[in-house]
């Protein structure tokens, strides 16, 4: 935890000196693929714009266009680099071969819902978006999902930060429960909509 915070004050201090510039430079490296804690970075954020040393809507703005940057970028070394740089990627790391092998089953079947979801889970985020840019996902498509999940996610971590404060163990506790109540609330929704979309089809036939 020491350690942790030892990271979040060198963040806190390169954002106090650039200002919103510095924002959009952290979750750009947040959502490419440098391990920065942003369920503690973005809702210290929310509660400096709640004491108005930044202005919420411009804290909102900054970080989604850095994690659309972020995202874009995997996307496009994915795009360029395609299954080679996966395969380099299970070589060094055995552990994500279950991971993308999950990843090309779900987004062989639902790409866009996998993109959306996607924005919710660190690591995650980082292998769909290569993914998306492997199986060659139209650009457009993937900005539009990604851009949702983005507003979504960061939205409820800053706004966490200027309702609740700085009190980072209620609000990282409250992030892990988010996170799992989040991934069950959005499997029921996908349950739901696979069966609907089955069942108008079987109507159709």
């Amino acid at each position: 935890m020491e350690h942790i915070n030892e990271i979040v004050n060198i963040i806190i201090a390169f954002i106090g000196q650039l200002g919103y510039i510095g924002i959009y430079i952290i979750v750009t490296l947040e959502y490419s693929i440098i391990p920065i804690p942003s369920e503690i970075v973005l809702p210290l954020l929310g509660f400096s714009a709640f004491h108005g040393e930044f202005s919420l809507l411009g804290v909102l703005i900054c970080s989604t266009l850095g994690a659309l940057t972020g995202s874009i970028l995997c996307y496009s070394v994915g795009y360029f680099g395609g299954n080679c740089l996966i395969n380099s990627i299970e070589r060094r790391r055995p552990k994500s071969t279950k991971i993308f092998k999950d990843l090309k089953f779900w987004f062989s079947k639902h790409a866009k819902i996998t993109v959306l979801l996607a924005r919710i889970i660190p690591m995650t985020r980082t292998a769909v978006s290569i993914l998306a840019g492997v199986e060659r996902l139209s650009l457009i498509v993937y900005i539009t999902y990604t851009s949702l999940g983005i507003l979504l996610w960061n939205g409820t971590l800053i706004l966490a930060g200027y309702f609740i404060g700085d009190n980072l163990t209620v609000i990282s506790s409250l992030v892990k429960k988010y996170n799992i109540l989040c991934i069950l609330i959005l499997s029921i929704i996908l349950i739901i909509f696979l069966y609907l979309k089955f069942k108008k089809k079987k109507n159709n036939n």
